[in-house]
C-alpha cells in the first residue's frame, strides 16, 4: 500500500525534524560552530587521485590530497549530477537540479539562467547562523543580475561566472570579435556590489587557480582576526580544460599539460592546508574535497581519468556522475575511515544545517538527508541507499545499493539523438560490473522495479506539491519532468 503524498510529507518531515534534532544536540554544546572550508575540483574523474587509484600513474603524484584524505573520511561512493551546473546547484541547494530549473550549463553572460533568486542556498544558510560567507572561484550557476554568488548569500566574491572553456572562445577558426559579450572575472561584495576584474581568457587561464588560492589565504588571515566563524568556498578551475597550468608548473611532470595541471591542483589544495594549520584554524575547521563531475571526454590530451567506471562527462554513467570526495573533522570523524555507501553532493546542505542548528524551509523538497550521524559513527552507514539521476528534464536512472536501472540511456550509436528510448528498463550491478556492460534486468531482477518506485512515487507527488522552477524563471511555476515508461509527465 502507498502512503498518500501529504501523509508522505507530514511523516518525512516528522522524521527529518526529529533525526536534526538528535544529531546535532551535542555538537552545539560542546564547541563552537566549526569552520567550514569547501574545495571543489572541475571535471576531476574518479581515477585521476593518487588515493583512488591514479595519481603518479596518471603522470602526475597528488600528495596533498591523498594525505587529505588518510586525515579524514574517504568516500569511494559519492555521487554528483551529471555536469558542471546541475552539480553546483544541487550543493548549493540540497534539491535535484531540475527542480531548480539548473539542468543545463549557464550559456553566455546577461542570459537569465541559473539558479533563480527564490533558492535558499547554502551560504544563505551559514549567513544565518552568523557566518561570514566567501567563494573564490567558478560560479557557474547565474551570470545575470541577481543570480551572482554576492545575490545568493556570498558575502564576497572573487571568479568568473561562466566556465573555463570560455577562455578558448576568440581562438576557434572563424570567431569573431562583437559576436557575443567578453567573458569577465569579477570581484566585489554583496554590500557594495560586483565590478569586472579583467577578461577570462587563454593569457589569463594559467593563473586563475593561483590567484584562488592568494586570495583565500587572505581571507583566511582576515578570518582569523575576525574571531566569527566562515563558510569558504573553493571552486578551482582546475583541471577544467584547457588544463594550462601556472608557468610554475609547465613541463614540471614531462607527462603533459594535464598531468602538470594536475600536479597545480595538488599543490594548490595543499596551500589551503598550509594555511589553515599556519593560522591555527585546522582544529576547528571542517574541510571538504570533491569534484563535480567526470572527465570530458571530447577533449583530449586534456581529459581526465574515471578509474574503472564507463562514461563522462554529460552522462548519468559512474563515470560521469561517482567521483572522488572526501571530508576532514577533527575530533569528529574518525580519521583514515573509508566507505562505499551511497552519499550524494545534495547532502550536505542538510547535513551542513544540522551541524550548525539551522532549520531548513519546509516550502520546498529537499532530495539531500543528513549525513552527520554516519559522518561522525553515531549511525553504522549512510542515511540514503538510493538516488535519482536526471538530463535535462528527463529522469535517466536509480542507483539502489549496488544496482544501477536505466530508463534511459546513452545511445552514441543512434541517430536519434544522444540519448534513445529502451524498450525496457536495463539493470546493471556496479560492484561486479563497474563498466555497465551485462544488463541483468532479464535474468530475474524485475523485482528491482520496486525499490525503482519507492523512489519515483514520492518525488512525483512532491512535484505535485511543491512544483518546479523553469530555467530562467525567478520563482516556481508548473513544469515538466518525463519520467519514461510512466505513462505521464508531471
Amino acid at each position: 500500500m502507498f502512503i498518500k503524498p501529504k501523509q508522505m510529507q507530514a511523516v518525512f518531515a516528522r522524521c527529518l525534524i526529529a533525526g536534526v534534532a538528535l544529531a546535532m544536540s551535542p555538537f552545539l554544546a560542546a564547541s563552537d560552530k566549526p569552520n567550514v572550508v569547501f574545495m571543489l575540483s572541475d571535471n576531476l574523474g574518479y581515477g585521476d587521485l593518487g588515493v583512488y587509484g591514479g595519481g603518479i600513474i596518471r603522470g602526475a603524484a597528488t600528495p596533498r590530497i591523498d594525505a587529505l584524505a588518510a586525515e579524514g573520511m574517504r568516500f569511494t561512493n559519492f555521487n554528483v549530477e551529471a555536469e558542471c551546473t546541475p552539480s553546483r546547484s544541487a550543493l548549493m541547494t540540497g534539491r535535484y537540479a531540475v527542480r531548480s530549473g539548473t539542468t543545463r550549463a549557464v550559456p553566455l553572460p546577461g542570459i537569465p539562467q541559473g539558479m533563480a533568486p527564490w533558492e535558499y542556498t547554502m551560504a544563505e544558510m551559514f549567513k544565518d547562523a552568523g557566518y561570514d560567507t566567501a567563494i573564490f572561484g567558478k560560479w557557474h550557476i547565474g551570470a545575470s543580475e541577481g543570480r551572482f554568488p554576492t545575490d545568493q548569500g556570498f558575502d564576497y566574491w572573487w571568479g568568473f561566472p561562466n566556465s573555463t572553456d570560455v577562455a578558448r572562445f576568440p581562438t576557434v577558426l572563424g570567431f569573431e570579435e562583437g559576436l557575443m559579450p567578453k567573458f569577465n572575472f569579477y570581484e566585489g561584495t554583496a554590500e557594495d556590489g560586483l565590478d569586472k576584474a579583467g577578461e577570462y581568457s587563454l593569457a589569463s587561464r594559467p593563473f586563475v587557480d593561483d590567484e584562488i588560492v592568494s586570495r583565500a589565504v587572505a581571507y583566511l588571515g582576515d578570518a582569523k582576526q575576525n574571531g566569527k566563524p566562515f563558510f569558504l568556498y573553493l571552486p578551482f578551475s582546475l583541471v577544467h580544460h584547457p588544463s594550462l597550468p601556472h608557468p610554475n608548473f609547465d613541463g614540471k611532470t614531462g607527462q603533459g599539460r594535464f598531468a602538470d595541471a594536475l600536479a597545480e591542483h595538488d599543490y594548490r589544495v595543499g596551500e589551503i592546508l598550509d594555511a589553515l594549520d599556519e593560522l591555527g584554524l585546522t582544529e576547528n575547521t571542517l574541510v571538504v574535497y570533491a569534484s563535480d563531475n567526470g572527465p570530458d571526454r571530447a577533449e583530449f590530451p586534456h581529459i581526465g581519468d574515471t578509474g574503472p567506471y564507463r562514461g563522462y562527462l554529460g552522462t548519468v554513467h559512474e563515470g560521469s556522475v561517482r567521483t572522488p570526495m572526501m571530508l576532514r573533522w577533527p575530533g569528529k570523524v574518525e580519521p583514515g575511515r573509508v566507505t562505499n555507501d551511497i552519499v550524494a553532493i545534495h547532502d550536505f546542505m542538510p547535513t551542513f544545517a544540522a551541524i550548525v542548528g539551522e532549520e531548513l524551509p519546509d516550502d520546498r523538497s529537499y532530495d539531500g538527508v543528513n549525513q552527520l550521524p554516519f559522518l561522525t559513527g553515531a549511525a553504522p552507514e549512510s542515511a540514503r541507499d538510493a538516488l535519482l539521476f536526471f538530463h535535462d528534464s528527463t529522469l535517466m536512472a536509480m542507483k539502489w545499493k549496488q544496482f544501477k536501472l536505466y530508463l534511459k540511456r546513452e545511445s552514441p550509436d543512434r541517430e536519434d539523438g544522444r540519448y534513445a528510448d529502451l524498450w525496457a528498463p536495463e539493470a546493471f550491478n556496479v560492484v561486479i560490473d563497474p563498466k555497465e556492460t551485462n544488463n541483468i534486468a532479464g535474468d530475474g531482477y524485475l523485482w528491482l522495479l520496486s525499490p525503482l518506485l519507492s523512489e519515483v512515487l514520492p518525488f512525483m507527488y512532491s512535484l505535485e506539491e511543491h512544483g518546479l522552477i523553469q530555467p530562467g524563471a525567478d520563482e516556481r511555476t508548473e513544469g515538466t519532468v518525463t519520467i519514461p515508461f510512466f505513462k505521464q509527465s508531471l
